[in-house]
């Protein structure tokens, strides 16, 4: 998790040009325990260039015990361990967002429209077995 402090070095990217709705999305995947926070960063093929303002996700202190000092947060661990769960999470929350945005009727023909190809899928699998 990234923590505040003064002068500290993080590796990472830096997105620009996020849609309001965009963002949105990845504040609601966010953790919680994570707080949207100013910064500035500097581009490492640049380092004697300017700081960019910026917005992040730093790590709330009053979650601090929930850290471990010890270990940093691991790519390829997060990669093996968790990113299939956590694609699928995006992925439901973006369905959540589109939803939401859906007028009732409109709503109503999406969860008709899914309800008939289920529908297709047992007729076509109950032929099929």
């Amino acid at each position: 998790a990234l923590v505040e402090k003064p002068g500290g070095l993080v590796l990472g990217q830096l997105i620009c040009g996020l849609r309001p709705a965009e963002r949105r999305l990845v504040d609601r995947i966010v953790d919680d325990g994570f707080a949207l926070t100013p910064a500035s960063v500097r581009c490492l093929d640049d380092l004697d260039g300017l700081d960019t303002a910026c917005t992040t996700y730093v790590w709330r202190e009053e979650f601090f015990d929930a850290l471990d000092e010890e270990k940093d947060w691991d790519v390829e661990e997060f990669t093996e361990t968790f990113l299939s769960e956590f694609v699928e999470l995006c992925a439901d929350m973006r369905k959540s967002q589109e939803a939401e945005t859906l007028s009732d009727e409109d709503l109503k023909e999406l969860a008709l429209s899914r309800k008939r190809r289920e529908q297709r899928q047992d007729e076509h699998g109950e032929c099929a077995g």
